[in-house]
């Protein structure tokens, strides 16, 4: 660490740690009724354009993590990126609904590996993020433990105080 004038800098580099995408069931189970009676009532072409508007925003829709910054990317035609430092990070939940637990238990009846899918959210001192919300995230129980772990190596790195 140098100081310059009052000013701490660090000569450590950001680097990647991980770069993830929502799971496309979240098309399905985002709205699961309205999803259901598009296919029972209109089992025409109809449902087609709307799936195809829901994979093409989880497609563009990605996350990165970082050494020191947690960074989103969304939107289809108007895109928004959000930075949010991860010492900034206060706490991180994960919530894994009955949908998401029955396709593991499908998955696992069938012999396959399940994925672990879940909402992860991330509360944060950010002003304009104070809630960050990661939409069916696979493996989120391991996504949120290196979010963890980044989180305290970058609040190690720039000290700061931790308080509870």
């Amino acid at each position: 660490m140098k100081r310059n004038a009052g000013i701490i800098t660090s000569k450590t580099a950001e680097y990647g740690i991980l770069e993830f995408h929502p799971s496309l069931v979240k098309i399905f189970t985002e709205n699961l009724v309205f999803n259901l009676l598009l296919i029972i009532l209109f089992w025409t072409i109809m449902p087609l354009p709307y799936l195809f508007w829901k994979y093409l925003q989880i497609k563009s829709t990605n996350y990165i993590l970082t050494s020191q910054r947690l960074i989103t990317k969304t939107g289809v035609f108007w895109k928004e990126i959000n930075f949010v430092e991860l010492y900034r990070v206060l706490d991180i939940k994960v919530e894994r609904g009955l949908v998401y637990q029955l396709i593991d238990f499908g998955r696992s009846c069938l012999g396959k590996k399940p994925i672990l899918l879940g909402n992860i959210w991330v509360f944060t001192s950010d002003y304009s993020h104070s809630k960050l919300f990661l939409d069916t995230i696979p493996n989120a129980l391991g996504v949120t433990e290196k979010i963890r772990k980044a989180m305290n190596e970058d609040k190690d790195i720039k000290r700061v105080i931790r308080r509870d």
